[in-house]
């Protein structure tokens, strides 16, 4: 009899020692810290070429992604001479690379802002000729911007609302207009509207 009260001491010794139930358990994984983007750091050279223009009425901000993994400023312009046949090149007046083919978070600016002249990334003449067409390098129906496309598609929105005098309102998606999915389920809209003034 004895030996049976001691055979389930036994048991409610072991069995939280063996689970872990044990309160003197101390973890050994490492302590999660989700990374933050870095501060967008602008070169002179893009700051100089955002600021030395004479803007023209610009109404709307029109978000798109390259529904590819890579590319920068130059290869979609050669792709849209070579095989979309526009004359004036790269259809955006900005491009955020995703670091395959530009480095991450990078702001190229296109010829079209450049120039002041209408864009060819709306399918839409109100939208190419009042939209300032800004594309992310990467397909979002698949994955997700990077934390510094983000972080430089909000710098180049407040900077382009602030100089432009476009509301928030404003500053769409180019699915808002078009049958299209760009740019893509994952890209993070009401998150992005949600930090703009």
């Amino acid at each position: 009899m004895i030996k049976s009260k001691w055979s389930y001491l036994a048991l409610f010794i072991f069995i939280p020692v063996m689970y872990g139930c044990n309160s003197t358990h101390v973890s050994t994984l490492p302590t999660y810290n989700p990374r933050k983007p870095q501060p967008v750091v602008v070169p002179y050279g893009v700051r100089k070429e955002l600021d030395q223009f004479k803007i023209r009425p610009w109404k709307y901000i029109v978000i798109h992604h390259t529904a590819s993994d890579s590319g920068d400023a130059a290869s979609i312009d050669r792709y849209h001479k070579e095989k979309k046949g526009w004359v004036n090149g790269l259809g955006y007046d900005f491009l955020i690379g995703n670091g395959n083919g530009s480095r991450d978070g990078q702001i190229e600016v296109g010829n079209r802002w450049n120039k002041q002249i209408d864009g060819a990334h709306a399918g839409n003449p109100e939208y190419n000729k009042h939209g300032i067409g800004i594309c992310l390098v990467g397909n979002f129906d698949n994955d997700q911007p990077t934390n510094q496309q983000i972080s430089s598609l909000l710098y180049l929105i407040n900077y382009l609302q602030k100089r432009c005098n476009i509301h928030k309102d404003n500053v769409i998606m180019h699915k808002t207009f078009r049958k299209t999915v760009c740019p893509g389920k994952h890209f993070p809209y009401d998150k992005l509207l949600a930090q703009l003034k």
